[in-house]
């Protein structure tokens, strides 16, 4: 008997790393993940408690125990109330499924439908994970008592199963926790570095890796769909006034709240990033010409009417200048650098014509050949 509950042990350990597998490369976040994430885990844990259900041991001829009550319990705690109900209703019903319609089939099969429910409050209660787990699974083995004890022929023949099953399970519940635990804090360090990576540390926004990446993406999909890309870079008026005169901590303080901003005038589906220093970029998707330069116009202003707040309290008032670009009607289709460089040189053209200003280049010239010979 305790070779089959360390089996069970195994396979609980197995599905808990395969889970974390998943969960990483669908970045799948605590606390409770989205519902369809739920619906799908739901789904697997009622497979990994029904799996579980085939490395059970007999007690008579229609009452068995094992562990799969635990998979109830870890679906309630790791992924949320409707996970615990979709698990506990998929392992009732191969339960008869796979042992036939009886009397102890169907006490079972309650029981887990009945765990499942009570997983809703267990997920969302103001408890820690351990708390939940402890609580849960003690109730879940109570349960189970009251099925065993209405399908076992006597209280001897129970006893001689039941706390050895009681003191594996609490031991199964702490081993989840301390592996789901150990799984969960590895792969929010994964998502902490990619993260990092791709992220400004100052404003919260894409960095220069990841706006570049975005670019080239964005600049791939435009041109199989044959779309307008927009692209607007951005760079602060005489910004190194501000840190000679109020120095670095008030230079980041204005950083943070334009890229605010930034973020507040651009449409949902735009792409804003901090490139370094004082240089912004949003990249517009499917934005042509007119409404790319309303756009960036709409920018300035908000920029030019706003007080940024500096960490002593006083306001100060800044400008910005944008250069504007736009695929295809400003740069060559062959070369995927080309947006960003005609956007950087209308960038210096606003900047060399007296700031505080939105310009744009003149669309390349497209020669047409007539082929008529006559």
């Amino acid at each position: 008997m305790l070779s089959t509950f360390f089996v069970n042990l195994c396979v609980i350990i197995s599905f808990l790393y395969l889970s974390g597998i998943i969960a990483k490369y669908y970045s799948i976040r605590l606390p409770f993940p989205s519902l369809r994430v739920q619906l799908v885990g739901g789904f697997l844990f009622g497979l990994y408690g029904t799996v579980l259900m085939n490395y059970s041991f007999h007690i008579n001829d229609s009452t068995i125990v094992d562990l799969r009550h635990l998979a109830v319990v870890t679906a309630a705690v790791y992924l949320g109330g409707l996970a615990s109900v979709i698990t506990g209703v998929i392992i009732a019903i191969l339960r008869i499924v796979m042992f036939g319609i009886t009397s102890a089939a169907i006490d079972a099969a309650f029981i887990m439908v009945l765990l499942g429910l009570a997983g809703v409050y267990f997920a969302y209660a103001s408890w820690s994970r351990l708390t939940k787990i402890i609580t849960m699974n003690l109730v879940g083995m109570a349960l189970i008592f009251i099925v065993l004890l209405m399908n076992t022929p006597s209280m001897n023949t129970l006893m001689k199963v039941y706390p050895i099953q009681m003191t594996i399970a609490f031991a199964g519940g702490l081993f989840i926790y301390f592996i789901a635990e150990f799984i969960n804090r590895s792969n929010e360090m994964l998502f902490m570095l990619e993260r990092r990576a791709s992220t400004d540390h100052l404003t919260d926004l894409s960095n220069r890796r990841q706006f570049e990446q975005s670019l080239q993406s964005e600049l791939q999909h435009a041109k199989q769909y044959h779309q307008k890309l927009s692209l607007l870079v951005i760079d602060i008026d005489r910004f190194k006034k501000v840190n000679d005169t109020f120095g670095h901590s008030a230079g980041d303080a204005v950083l943070k709240q334009l890229g605010q901003l930034l973020v507040e005038h651009a449409r949902s589906t735009d792409l804003v990033s901090r490139n370094g220093g004082e240089e912004f970029a949003i990249l517009l998707l499917d934005c042509g010409y007119h409404q790319s330069m309303a756009i960036a116009e709409s920018v300035r202003k908000a920029v030019a009417r706003s007080l940024f707040i500096l960490p002593d309290g006083q306001n100060v008032k800044l400008t910005i200048s944008i250069g504007v670009a736009v695929y295809p009607d400003h740069c060559d289709d062959h070369d995927d650098n080309d947006l960003f460089d005609q956007a950087d040189r209308a960038l210096y053209e606003a900047k060399n014509t007296g700031r505080n200003k939105v310009c744009s280049l003149s669309p390349r010239n497209i020669t047409v050949v007539d082929t008529d010979p006559f």
